[in-house]
């Protein structure tokens, strides 16, 4: 109607909170905010009967030690509940042989901990079912199995088997596969690339891909997020948590299985579901995501969101030595939708002279 005000857009919660407040907590921040910390990883004594997960995980912790209170814990350790609570913690990490992994979250659940990350491969989904069950009778947050674990830089917590701890930044990393995880983070360490959290989620994971969406969404220290994922469990849940992040900070996505090969391949690796390529793209459009179709354009993202500077509008600049590749960048503009900037004619006459080629059409 004429002369009506425009209603100004919500500022309000993000989706995550609103679960929050109306059914309880809804984020795993005992999962990725511990104090303190329980390990399951094996008798130290015998480290050649310790998983490769253990002892990666050990010599990460032992080369940038964990803020907070790291306590050791044995399966076989026996006494009254009183005497456990002295292990109460946070968070337990599990990364033990198979047949010891259920134990470990009995336990653990027994001494009131109120999230575990089991590092593990090869646990198959019948046995993985068996741990959410016992994790969520005991309202644990259970990131695993199956999983190369997270990363906290600020916290110097490397909770993981996925490499050295990353630098601390800004951008969050989240990825369905740990070799790309640990791919990404050598990349990450060439470029001064910094993390304020690493996240492999790997196959038959309790806390997937939306919830751990809408952690970094409320997460005041994630200002970008990177995902690297192969499918989705659960379409409306991941929908919502995607708008969600989208809403409160830059997300950009690189989705494999877009084809029928690739998408074979992923339901084999993650176990998860591919679903159709055409439907991704336009869930991904209306959440506000962007998507990328490579590593080169998913590391080109990631530098630009480590950065502290922001593109505002659509123009964009060509600084060029040569008249070639400034018309093709100039095509490629326009083929993404954007705008060529040019210098206005005051700026020229005032480009620097030392400039030896100036090309007054665009800069």
């Amino acid at each position: 109607m004429p002369g009506r005000a425009r209603r100004a857009p919500l500022s309000g919660p993000t989706a995550a909170t609103a679960r929050f407040i109306a059914h309880g907590p809804a984020l795993p921040h005992p999962l990725f905010e511990p104090k303190s910390i329980v390990l399951f990883t094996g008798s130290q004594d015998a480290p050649e009967q310790q998983t490769p997960q253990a002892r990666a995980l050990l010599a990460h912790m032992a080369a940038q030690p964990f803020k907070g209170q790291v306590t050791p814990l044995d399966i076989h350790t026996t006494g009254t509940l009183a005497d456990l609570a002295q292990a109460r913690a946070d968070l337990a990490i599990i990364a033990l042989p198979e047949d010891e992994i259920l134990p470990a979250l009995e336990l653990a659940g027994r001494i009131k901990v109120k999230a575990a990350v089991v590092l593990s491969a090869g646990i198959p989904q019948a046995k993985a079912l068996e741990m959410h069950r016992v994790a969520k009778q005991h309202g644990m947050w259970l990131l695993g199995p199956n999983s190369q674990g997270f990363q906290r830089p600020m916290l110097q917590l490397n909770a993981s088997s996925a490499g050295e701890l990353a630098t601390q930044g800004q951008l969050a990393l989240v990825s369905q596969s740990g070799a790309l995880t640990a791919s990404i983070l050598d990349w990450a360490r060439q470029n001064r690339v910094g993390f304020s959290n690493v996240i492999a989620l790997g196959a038959h994971t309790q806390v997937g891909l939306a919830g751990v969406l809408d952690y970094l969404a409320n997460d005041r220290h994630t200002q970008g997020i990177v995902v690297y994922m192969e499918g989705i469990a659960n379409a409306r849940r991941f929908t919502s948590a995607l708008r969600a992040a989208a809403n409160s900070k830059p997300v950009v996505v690189l989705k494999a299985g877009r084809k029928q090969d690739g998408n074979v391949a992923a339901q084999t690796h993650s176990g998860a579901i591919v679903g159709s390529d055409e439907v991704f793209d336009a869930v991904l459009r209306r959440a506000g995501a962007v998507r990328v179709r490579s590593f080169v354009e998913l590391f080109s993202a990631a530098k630009c969101l480590a950065s502290r500077y922001r593109p505002v509008g659509k123009r964009l600049g060509i600084i060029t030595n040569g008249g070639g590749p400034g018309v093709l960048a100039a095509d490629y503009v326009n083929e993404l939708e954007l705008q060529l900037g040019a210098l206005s004619d005051e700026s020229q006459r005032t480009w620097p002279r030392s400039c030896p080629r100036r090309r007054r059409w665009s800069i």
